[in-house]
């Protein structure tokens, strides 16, 4: 972006939307060599598509355009409250949120969103993917979680600002890496992993917001503990903003399932050093406030079954971890590598020992499974199971030698199966 080279997979939206909407520049729009391309209120098509990839600008494309019709805080503030309508796990989270500070549709009403960031917000409501929901989602619940840890009230808008605009770096990724159902090679990962630092560019070089939200952007997908991504900061080192956005951001992409706020409250419990126990509260009070129920899961035999090897799995990743970390001819970094992932996975091995994934609950053939209990290790599966693809893609992100790689392979095989043979061929 700083170099103004146009991003041909933002570059494709814009077209696509100046298909439905007008979408024009707000000055004349130069070449690096000082040729004009396209001049002030000229409308963008497709013709222009070619010329705008072939050449590097004078500035970014983001700071030339505008769009007519586009997303503004009306349309956000009438998406949430459909939103609210549909889901009544956030219309519960909203309602146990306590705290001094305007409520969340307040917040949201007062937004203001520059040429860019209206244009990126436009895409997201045009693509039909529910980009838009997500992002109106996550602002209300940060909002909620903000009041709750009784930040300012100018903190809980930047939290509900960051919310809404935290993924809008995915508008510049490949859209094949972020297809519905896919499951990314470790070696893939790493076009996902940038996002939350390209969103903190964005808003940055385009938005004169305070320096809260595009910090906070740039940390939803961090943890306290350091697990996660993109700096792996952890406890102080993220803003109180940055933890909120990060906790709101993880709980909202449960509430998309069924049962979402009890998938929520398992989480959260099953790990609690990576959020704000605070948060975890609010959770397990909106639940109740709900009252809803699981019901019956389908209590099958296979599901324990496949509760007992993930554990196994996980027993032997460790041990194959702390085997490697004293491999002989490694380097200080990779050797720190798997010391931290052994960790890690002692870290998990804890929370599958408390969610009871080590034990075979009912003998064979006996009947009356408890349908509660299934769908709790049913959760807890998953969560570990998706912790253990992450560390998986850490390895794969590691800067290490290919003799270093080929001892790790057999670590990777145990972190994921699926994805492990393609680390191999990545080195």
């Amino acid at each position: 972006m700083s170099d103004a080279v146009v991003n041909k997979y933002y570059l494709e939206k814009v077209i696509e939307l100046a298909e439905q909407l007008p979408v024009v520049a707000t000055e004349d729009i130069y070449d690096a060599r000082g040729n004009k391309l396209l001049a002030k209120g000229a409308k963008v098509s497709r013709v222009l598509q070619e010329k705008l990839i072939l050449h590097k600008l004078t500035k970014p494309i983001e700071a030339s355009l505008r769009v007519t019709g586009g997303v503004d805080a009306n349309l956000v503030v009438k998406t949430a409250e459909r939103l609210l309508a549909e889901n009544k796990a956030l219309e519960a989270i909203v309602a146990v949120s306590q705290g001094n500070g305007p409520s969340p549709l307040a917040l949201l009403s007062r937004l203001e969103f520059g040429n860019a960031t209206t244009m990126m917000l436009t895409i997201s409501e045009r693509g039909g993917n529910e980009a838009l929901d997500h992002a109106v989602t996550v602002a209300i619940a940060a909002a909620c979680f903000a009041k709750h840890l009784d930040l300012s009230p100018e903190l809980q808008q930047s939290c509900a600002l960051a919310g809404l605009l935290h993924d809008i770096g995915e508008l510049y990724i490949d859209p094949a890496y972020l297809a519905p159902g896919r499951q990314l090679q470790p070696h893939e990962w790493a076009h996902l992993v940038v996002h939350p630092r390209t969103s903190q560019m964005l808003i940055a070089e385009h938005e004169a917001y305070p320096q809260e939200v595009a910090r906070a952007i740039a940390e939803h997908h961090e943890r306290l503990d350091g697990s996660g991504y993109p700096r792996r900061l952890a406890g102080a080192a993220i803003s109180p903003c940055g933890r909120v956005l990060a906790a709101a951001e993880a709980v909202c992409a449960m509430l998309r399932t069924a049962h979402g706020l009890e998938r929520a409250e398992i989480a959260l419990k099953l790990i609690t050093s990576e959020h704000d126990r605070r948060i975890a509260a609010v959770v397990s009070r909106a639940r109740k406030h709900l009252r809803g129920s699981v019901g019956q899961a389908c209590a099958e035999r296979s599901v324990l079954d496949r509760d007992a090897r993930l554990y196994r799995r996980i027993v032997d990743g460790m041990g194959t971890a702390q085997a490697l970390a004293q491999s002989a001819g490694l380097s200080p970094s990779t050797r720190d590598l798997l010391e931290r992932i052994a960790a890690r996975m002692a870290q998990l091995q804890r929370a599958a020992l408390s969610s009871g994934l080590d034990l075979v609950l009912l003998p064979e053939g006996e009947d009356g499974f408890d349908g509660l209990l299934v769908f709790e290790h049913a959760v807890a599966t998953s969560e570990i199971g998706w912790r253990l693809r992450e560390l998986s893609r850490e390895l794969a992100l590691a800067t290490c030698s290919a003799g270093e790689r080929a001892i790790m392979a057999p670590l990777v095989s145990f972190l994921d199966p699926v994805t492990g043979p393609a680390l191999e061929h990545a080195a």
